[in-house]
């Protein structure tokens, strides 16, 4: 097994490197940097129209299924509904009970 002692790089004084490797280091993350921007960017010009196209496929298809499933319509269900010349009517006599009165049987 390796083991790395980070105590002794640590304790020690941080050596400075050559300027131009400073300077091309930060060149190479430079480069890095656009790099992936630029892939990301043009993933992003390719699959945004793509998703676009097959989420609008996908509601269309959505839509047709649902139309012939009777969902078109104003209301799916207007079969089940009874006649409108029947009228049911339920009429009640309403009667505050007040406290204490005797349960009528």
């Amino acid at each position: 097994m390796i083991r790395v002692n980070l105590y002794e790089q640590l304790g020690g004084r941080p050596q400075r490197g050559p300027r131009w490797m400073t300077w091309l280091a930060m060149a190479a993350s430079l480069v890095v940097g656009v790099t992936l921007f630029l892939l990301a960017a043009s993933l992003a010009l390719i699959l945004i129209p793509v998703v676009m196209i097959v989420g609008g496929v996908a509601a269309w298809r959505l839509r047709n299924r649902m139309k012939a499933a009777g969902f078109g319509r104003p209301d799916p269900f207007a079969t089940q509904r009874r006649p409108a010349e029947r009228v049911d009517v339920i009429d009640a006599e309403y009667r505050i009970i007040e406290p204490g009165e005797p349960p009528r049987r």
